[in-house]
């Protein structure tokens, strides 16, 4: 449990406003309220026509004008980061002595967080503190580094110290399990937090909780009324603020009805999913809160769309206000201040999720800024006790050599002490040119949306129902986890492909090696890197994509050492596997020109982000015949979507595996001392893939073995299928053997794929960064 205070203050840093506010507990131990604040900024961060500069401006006004307006002293300061950047999971774990518990929960932290865990602050907490529950359940929780910090930079730009961070869904939570009492409740409450960017969809359950953030907010309801009548952000968010009392109402509300639509189909369908894993769940009342709650008849509307009632919160049950706090006034701030409350109920030791993502070494500078007046007080006292004792010593036996051996022990302790602040100081010096480092690497990715239009890009290259529209049915059956109209298409017919892996990593120069550019990504810099784990299939990317991660890695340094000139970009590597008979000339169909329609996963990539023409030209280069393209619709949409891209496939003047190599066509293996890349299916329950072996054939093949345990198999884990090499049977269940040897049966088969992606300019050519 983390530690608590009488007060404390929790501060929720929005993009419309910061909120915050201070509670302590009062008389017959209830909570109530000492101040709040609710500070608007001058624009909506998020808005497009604000710059990053404006917007860090805007936070630092808003945190300034907090602090000199309110007293932290004396108080645990709690503060929240968004949902859409943080994870939540919920695990249970046999009953076991509480010593192994820790590395029970780092064993499954490491299994459930889909970041490398030494790039993330996490936190567990068990749930269930009864000695005789039969499971132990536990939460974790966890934020990347970097994003944490990021959010915290400029609490510490304004001198504020932060004792404990949490995820807003959390303190949402906290809020509706102490102030509603929803743990004790028989149905489920759900809480909408309609933010300026994102919803919070929040379910307590019998004092378990469940959170999902829609990637929909207030900001999409002023993008439509922007774009319906032409206006300015800020304009459009006006407009929207007074849409009631307009003339204009109804073609307001018309422009905004779309968006109305999609927020109700987002949290219909998350409910949906919630109910598929909790189906004896009975949902009793529904709470919204968040300045867009405001917005007329968006709460009717909602109601309507998922048939049941939709309340705004507008009073706290069991919070009480001090005589200093204007009931009236509080209250109108109540829909915005909700997260808030919750995050301060943990620092008084509220809530019921006490999960702390604060980084440790935010964590000690706290400490040490808090304990640095008391280290001057001691010096002082110790100088001061040392001095009389020079005096007594000096009056009563007039020893001036032990007098000055006294006084020169006091001025070591006092260097010692002041050595200690300048290690400080130094510290906090070399973070900050740490910061200024970071900030300009940052620069390289200004458009933020050039690694998600090229991730989606790698994924409307995989087979689709549009590349392949014969096996529609198969797709779409895929996607609704409809597995016996999946199995209708044997294994090796269909044509999906299936990715395990990706890393991306950038660099100023691709003309560079693979190798100088790979084992230079190590070094200092601003890069990025992008990995695919283990993971369930993501229905929502048009493609059979496995579990996204994200890790900050280093850029390579421009080295140019080709007569090419260097060309800024990333170089990725793509693995995978292919579950159909024709792998390669399934996944690089040959002689199929610039048929879009024919062309295969590796095609797709080869030409990835070029026209016809372009591709047409570079044949031409090197004196390969060119087949005409055809001119229908399909050609045509292929080679805009191309054209608009912000980047292509680099294809240089040396041997094409400088630039597109490809490492393919080798089965998938059960055993786990191969060159296949992780990820690509899962053990068959009951195997060791390490062990599997040692008796079987190693030992001499067992002629009596009426399975194929003894060679170990990996399986599809939505079909169950076997996707590795396997031992051919008979009807009986037999090995079937030739020569003394059985006989193996191949399935799957996996790949590797290098390639470099060249960033274009606005004359469509590519240049450093």
């Amino acid at each position: 449990m983390a530690k608590t205070a009488g007060t404390a203050w929790g501060i929720d840093l929005g993009n419309n406003a910061l909120k915050a506010i201070k509670i302590s507990r009062g008389d017959n131990d209830k909570v109530q309220v000492l101040d709040y604040a609710v500070i608007e900024h001058e624009s909506i961060l998020t808005s497009p026509e604000i710059t990053p500069g404006q917007r860090t401006e805007m936070i630092k006004a808003a945190l300034e004008k907090f602090t000199s307006e309110h007293d932290l002293s004396g108080c645990r300061v709690v503060v929240g980061v968004p949902g859409t950047n943080s994870f939540a999971r919920f695990a249970k774990l046999p009953p076991v002595d509480k010593k192994r518990i820790p590395d029970m929960v780092r064993y499954e932290a490491q299994q459930q967080i889909p970041f490398d865990i030494n790039d993330v602050e996490w936190d567990w907490q068990v749930l269930n503190e009864s000695e005789d529950a039969q499971e132990i359940e536990i939460g974790i929780f966890a934020i990347k580094s970097d994003i944490v910090k990021r959010v915290l930079m400029p609490y510490a730009d304004s001198n504020i110290l932060i004792d404990s961070v949490q995820m807003i869904p959390m303190a949402l939570f906290n809020f509706l399990d102490y102030d509603k009492s929803t743990a004790n409740a028989q149905e489920a409450v759900i809480l909408l937090d309609i933010g300026a960017e994102n919803t919070d969809l929040v379910i307590s359950n019998k004092g378990r909780v469940w959170q999902r953030s829609i990637k929909i907010g207030g900001n999409h309801f002023t993008a439509a009324v922007q774009k319906s009548f032409k206006l300015s952000f800020q304009k459009a968010e006006n407009i929207k603020r007074t849409a009631n009392t307009s003339k204009y109402a109804r073609q307001i509300f018309q422009a905004m009805r779309p968006v109305f639509s999609d927020l109700a189909a987002e949290i219909q369908r998350s409910l949906g999913f919630y109910m598929s894993g909790n189906r004896d769940t009975q949902f009793g009342e529904a709470l919204a809160m968040g300045n867009a709650v405001k917005l007329p008849g968006l709460l009717k509307f909602l109601q309507q769309s998922l048939s049941m009632p939709i309340k705004r919160i507008d009073n706290f049950d069991r919070l009480t206000t001090s005589e200093e706090v204007s009931v009236a006034e509080f209250t109108g701030h109540i829909p915005s201040i909700t997260a808030a409350y919750g995050l301060a109920l943990q620092g008084l030791g509220e809530g019921s999720i006490a999960g702390d993502l604060l980084p440790r070494e935010i964590i000690r500078q706290t400490q040490w800024k808090r304990k640095h007046k008391w280290f001057a007080a001691a010096c002082a006292c110790m100088i001061l006790g040392g001095s009389i004792q020079l005096v007594k010593g000096i009056s009563g036996s007039s020893d001036i050599a032990q007098a000055q051996s006294l006084l020169r022990t006091i001025q070591a302790d006092v260097s010692r002490v002041n050595d200690s602040a300048s290690v400080k100081d130094n510290a906090l010096s070399s973070i900050s040119e740490i910061t200024k480092i970071i900030d300009n690497h940052k620069k390289i990715y200004q458009d933020r949306s050039l690694i998600q239009r090229l991730y989606k890009s790698l994924v409307e290259s995989l087979p689709s129902p549009d590349h392949n529209p014969e096996q529609a049915e198969l797709f779409k059956a895929y996607f609704a986890g409809e597995l016996e109209n999946v199995l209708q298409t044997p294994r090796e017919d269909r044509k999906q492909v299936f990715i395990a892996g990706i890393k991306m990593v950038y660099t100023e120069d691709l003309t560079q090696s693979f190798d100088a550019i790979l084992s230079s990504s190590t070094g200092t810099g601003g890069g990025m890197a992008m990995s695919m784990g283990r993971g369930g299939m993501d229905q929502s990317m048009g493609g059979f994509a496995r579990g996204l991660q994200t890790t900050e890695i280093a850029a390579t340094p421009s080295a140019t050492t080709e007569a090419e000139a260097p060309r800024a970009g990333f170089v990725l590597i793509l693995e995978g596997s292919t579950p159909h008979r024709d792998n390669l000339a399934f996944l690089n169909p040959p002689t199929v020109g610039l048929d879009r329609s024919k062309w295969g996963f590796f095609t797709r990539l080869y030409n990835l982000g070029k026209t016809d023409e372009q591709i047409k030209k570079e044949l031409e280069a090197k004196n390969a015949t060119v087949d005409i393209a055809p001119a229908d619709e399909y050609q045509k949409q292929q080679n805009e979507l191309a054209l608009n891209l912000p980047f292509e496939s680099f294809i240089g003047s040396k041997d094409l595996k400088s630039y597109f190599d490809t490492d393919e066509g080798a089965h998938v293996s059960g055993n786990s001392n191969t060159t296949q890349p992780l990820g690509i299916g899962i053990p068959k329950p009951g195997f060791s893939n390490t062990g599997a072996m040692a008796g079987g054939m190693r030992g001499g093949f067992d002629m009596t073995t009426t399975n194929n345990e003894q060679l170990p198999q990996m399986i599809d884990p939505f079909t169950q299928e076997v996707i590795s090499t396997e031992y051919k049977e008979n009807n009986n269940g037999s090995i079937v053997l030739e020569g003394g040897k059985p006989i193996t049966v191949n399935h799957d088969y996996w790949f590797r794929v290098k390639m470099k992606i060249a960033l274009k300019t606005t004359d469509n050519t590519s240049a450093g960064m």
